[in-house]
Formats: structure tokens, C-alpha cells, sequence
């Protein structure tokens, strides 16, 4: 879709902006524009602002944070300062990449109608407008319930309802998929995509994962990691002719155009430059490229002289919260140096299994052994030398008003002396490049940083066991590759190893065994592979294949009538 439009609904002059007015920019001398009705993705490095800048195109920024701002940002040609309070919002929509953060009541219903009100709907209109809504979103029965009982997916629906009822010419999603399953996934970008051809609003999308989105947009504009326009142009340039470029400052690369990269000796030409997987299918069959992605699976470490051992067990595990039960009779074993995933989809009682095995909760019902010893008789201290738990949101776990002290709190308790807590701080801002926030507040660091903060603090000791709630969520391409090859090194030293995570390419690629949590029971436990072939259960549990099967499966349903490479079958209808 090409956008004509002589005069940008938003347009930035030279911008910059900063939280300190003592230290550099976050931001520095941004000049782009957005048009009525164009569809930008806005990708980036973790921490070089994005998200900073999502609230500062809708004016909240620098007001709420007490920071500066220097050019102007200008939307249908007046500067957004010359606007009253709140009077610019209903025009600009922003859905953040925590929704809990933006929500003021209790239940679904009292959320949108504390929208309604705050633009002075008269009373006798708010059921319809509120019952449209709900409908448009797909949350028509969850009307009366309370927002914290939802599963994340629907909660970033509620977000975008109470967004939507504003009627905003211009839409802002920072992140809006990064908590949800595949499945909940493709659907929410769907459901944007059609709210966007009927309303007709303008769209700012902040994303890590890029693939899904990419046929729908206009424009891309990279920023790198000094808070600059690195890149701006149609998807296809910007990723075809520039991949070493966005490589090079830790972007990720769609999946869809690696693909092609790889197989493409010298330029792709212009003419044909795949952004749809469909697309993919196409040129490798023109191209005659059809041989099948083969698989990139990280071999398991040959334990050699460390003997294999179970390192954690749980038998018949239950839990319930009030009178609802969340997990019912759930076995799991762990071997030292295992890495294994948990999958499933929102709400299906993912988290609440992992810290039931982490000890923060105790089950109703079962069993649980550390290292050939009950739970119960681990005090609170030691149990924490051997097993790390890194939370799905990392400010849980933060505790002190540094990056230093969080890092080294661990390591003062357990009485290391304080030059080697100072060497092994170093060492670890180093690795997590964290190193020019040593005294940052924890809670003041980018959303990537703040995971790279929560993982560095499990890692002061090698432990015995490390669990992890989705570890590469809001990752760039650089973090996630370094988090994989440490969660490496320590699989090499015997460290058994837990992933709750929505990314079935990671399972795909690192996990030797997978569990499927349904309903609060475990529906599959076994390798990815056999799971690749159960698309009942990937139905149900709402999980997409991964991308190396689903590019094959489309191959293999090209020419049906060649050997299926490894006797694949094809599920043409999963997602």
C-alpha cells in the first residue's frame, strides 16, 4: 500500500530528549514524519529508546519523567506543546508494552467506561459503544470480569479497546504481542490489521519480532544503539540491501529474508524480495531453491566424564488459588545439564508451575526434590546457592538502587570477600553490557536491560539448577544470541536448565525436551520433533510450528508428489 499524502499527520524536526540534562541524549535529532493512515515499524537495539520514544510522540514525555526535549514534534502541522493537557491523547493512541501499567479499574466493563466517561459520552451511550468494542476486540465474554483474572492476551485487548473507544488518528503499539502465546499472537496482529481497514488510523508499531508484521508495512525506520536514525525506507530495502547494517547494531533480521540472504549468492533483485512466507514458498520454487531449511538444532553437550543426574523432581504436583485449580497431578523430572522448555498458551498455568518449582509457591498436593532432598528441608538461604529463578517481569526481583548493588547483593550475603564481588560485578556488566549503567537504578533501565539485569544477578555462582519466564521476551537479536550461548557454557558445567517461553523457534533450536502445560495438566512431554507432529495438541495449546517446519510443510505441499524429506507429513492448516 502506497501513502500519497502531501501533509504528515505527525512530523518530528531535529528531537532530541533525555531523562538527565548531565548526560547524553537518549534520543538525538530525529527528524521523520508519520502519514494518515501509513503503517511504520520502529525496530531497534534494546535501550536505544524506542519505547522512550513512543510516549514522547504522544506528549506524555517529557512532562511525566521530569525530562527534557529539544526540537519540536509537530501533529497536522501544530507543535503538540501548543495542546491542553490530555487533549493531544485522544488523538494519539499508545498501548504500552506492560498493559497492566495503563489500566485504572477493576473489571473489563469499569475500564472502558472510565474511558467513555473521561471523554464526556453521555451515560445512555455507554453499553452500546462498550458492547461494539468488546466485540470489535473479540472480548465480548469477558465483559464483567475482573482485568486481573485475564490471560495476558486478552488483557492487551482491553488495552487496545480502551485505546480504541478515543477513535485515535494515530495508533502506537509498543511490544503488544511480546506476552502472548504464537496463536494469541497472529490473531492480535490480524485483529490490528482489520481494525486498521475499517478506522483508517495511522500506525507506529515497536517490535522485536518482525516477521508477522511485515506485509503490512509501509515504512521502516531502525534506530541504533546512540539513540539515531540508522535506517528509513520500504521494508524490502531496508532489510534486503542493509541486513549487515541492522546485524551489526544487534537488530533482528526477519526470519523470511535470512532465509532468502543465505540461499542468494551476491544482491536479491529488486523485483522479487519475499515479506510473506507465501511469498518465501514462491521464490523458492521460481528460484528452484527447494530443498527444506534444515534444522539448526544445538546438539546436547556430551557430558563425558560429568555423570548425568537427576537434579530436580516433582510427582503429582496440585495447586489452587482460592477455589480454582491451576495445576492438577503434574509430574517433571530435570537432569543436570538438561535444557527444557514449557509451553502453552496464556493462562494455562505456565508461570505458576515454574514457581511452584522454584519454591516461592508451595503446591496442595505432591511432592518436590532438589537435588535427592524434599523442598522442605531446604532452609530459604541455601536453597537459593543452587537454584536461580529469573521472573517474566524482572522489576520483581529487583531490590537495591544500583545496577552494582543488584549484581552484588547475592555475593555479599554469601560472605565472598569485596574484591572479588567487585571483579565478578565487573565481569558480569561486561557480559551483559551493563557496564555505563553501573549506578543506574534498576527500575530506570530499558526493558531489555532490565532482563539482561535479571539474569545477571542468577549468575554470580554457578547453581545447580536455573529457572527462567521468558527469558528472551523484549530481546534484541545480539542479547538473545549472548543469553543462548551462556545458558551454553553453563548446560557444558552441569547447570540443568528451565525455559517458559512463546517461542517455539528457540524450542526448536536449543530444547532436548518439551512439556506442553493444558489446562493445567502437562498434554505432551517429549522431544520438539514429536511435537511438530502433534497438531492436535498445537492446536489446543494454541502453539504455532516452527518456523523451519512451517516453510518446509509449505514446500512439501508445492510438490506433494516428491519424498517428503524424513517422512514429514503436512499440516497445511496450523498456522
Amino acid at each position: 500500500m502506497s501513502i500519497k499524502h502531501h501533509k504528515p499527520l505527525l512530523s518530528l524536526e531535529n528531537f532530541s530528549f533525555g531523562y538527565d540534562s548531565d548526560k547524553e541524549p537518549l534520543l538525538k535529532n530525529l527528524t521523520f514524519s508519520i502519514h494518515p493512515q501509513e503503517t511504520i515499524l520502529c525496530i531497534g537495539p534494546s535501550g536505544s529508546g524506542k519505547s522512550s520514544l513512543s510516549l514522547c510522540l504522544n506528549g506524555l514525555y517529557p512532562e511525566a519523567v521530569e525530562g527534557w526535549a529539544k526540537g519540536e514534534i509537530m501533529y497536522n502541522g501544530t507543535p503538540l506543546s501548543h495542546f491542553k493537557k490530555g487533549e493531544i491523547n485522544k488523538e494519539i493512541g499508545v498501548v504500552f508494552q506492560d498493559p497492566e501499567s495503563q489500566f485504572c479499574m477493576v473489571t473489563v466493563e469499569n475500564e472502558l467506561a472510565f474511558t467513555l466517561e473521561n471523554m464526556k459520552t453521555p451515560r445512555e451511550e455507554m453499553t452500546g459503544k462498550i458492547d461494539d468494542m468488546l466485540s470489535a476486540v473479540g472480548l465480548t465474554e469477558e465483559k464483567h470480569r475482573a482485568i486481573h483474572e485475564l490471560s495476558g492476551g486478552n488483557k492487551q485487548k482491553v488495552a487496545l479497546a480502551s485505546v480504541l473507544l478515543l477513535n485515535p488518528t494515530l495508533l502506537i503499539l509498543d511490544e503488544p504481542t511480546a506476552n502472548l502465546d504464537p496463536v494469541s499472537r497472529l490473531e492480535f496482529i490480524e485483529l490490528i490489521y482489520s481494525l486498521k481497514q475499517e478506522r483508517g488510523f495511522a500506525l507506529f508499531i515497536i517490535d522485536h519480532q518482525l516477521d508477522d508484521w511485515l506485509p503490512l508495512m509501509d515504512r521502516v525506520i531502525a534506530i541504533n544503539r546512540r539513540g539515531n536514525i540508522l535506517l528509513e525506507g520500504k521494508p524490502e530495502d531496508v532489510f534486503y540491501n542493509e541486513a549487515e547494517k541492522l546485524k551489526e547494531e544487534g537488530i533482528h533480521i526477519p526470519r523470511i529474508v535470512e532465509t532468502v540472504l543465505d540461499r542468494q549468492e551476491g544482491k536479491v533483485p529488486e523485483t522479487y524480495r519475499p515479506l510473506s512466507e507465501a511469498d518465501l514458498g514462491s521464490w523458492m520454487n521460481v528460484t528452484g531453491q527447494m530443498t527444506s531449511l534444515i534444522s539448526e538444532k544445538i546438539q546436547p553437550f556430551d557430558s563425558g566424564a560429568n555423570e548425568v543426574s537427576e537434579v530436580l523432581s516433582i510427582r503429582n504436583i496440585s495447586f489452587s488459588r482460592g477455589k480454582q485449580s491451576i495445576l492438577k497431578g503434574i509430574d517433571l523430572s530435570l537432569q543436570s545439564g538438561e535444557l527444557i522448555a514449557i509451553v502453552g498458551k496464556n493462562g494455562a498455568g505456565k508461570s505458576t508451575l515454574l514457581q511452584v518449582m522454584s519454591g516461592i509457591l508451595a503446591p496442595k498436593t505432591g511432592s518436590r526434590l532438589l537435588l535427592n532432598k524434599q523442598y522442605e528441608a531446604w532452609s530459604e538461604h541455601e536453597m537459593r546457592k543452587v537454584m536461580g529463578y529469573v521472573f517474566q517481569n524482572p522489576e520483581h526481583q529487583f531490590i537495591t538502587d544500583t545496577v552494582y548493588e543488584e549484581i552484588a547483593f547475592g555475593m555479599k550475603i554469601n560472605g565472598v570477600n569485596q574484591d572479588k564481588i567487585e571483579q565478578n560485578v565487573n565481569q558480569l556488566l561486561k557480559r551483559f553490557r551493563l557496564t555505563s549503567h553501573k549506578w543506574s537504578n534498576p527500575f530506570a533501565l530499558s526493558g531489555g536491560q532490565k532482563r539482561r539485569l535479571s539474569v545477571a544477578t542468577m549468575l554470580e555462582d554457578t547453581p545447580s539448577v536455573l529457572l527462567f519466564d521468558e527469558p528472551t521476551f523484549g530481546q534484541d537479536a545480539q542479547t538473545t544470541e549472548e543469553l543462548m550461548q551462556m545458558i551454553q557454557t553453563l548446560q557444558r558445567q552441569g547447570t540443568a536448565i528451565v525455559f517458559v517461553t512463546h517461542d517455539m523457534d528457540l524450542v526448536d533450536t536449543y530444547c532436548e525436551k518439551v512439556y506442553v502445560v493444558y489446562g493445567g495438566e502437562v498434554s505432551f512431554s517429549g522431544k520438539p520433533d514429536e511435537l511438530w507432529e502433534r497438531p492436535e495438541i498445537l492446536h489446543h495449546a494454541k502453539l504455532r510450528l516452527p518456523f523451519r517446519v512451517r516453510i518446509n510443510r509449505l514446500l512439501e505441499n508445492l510438490h506433494p508428489n516428491e519424498k517428503k524429506q524424513g517422512g514429514v507429513r503436512a499440516h497445511a492448516n496450523i498456522h
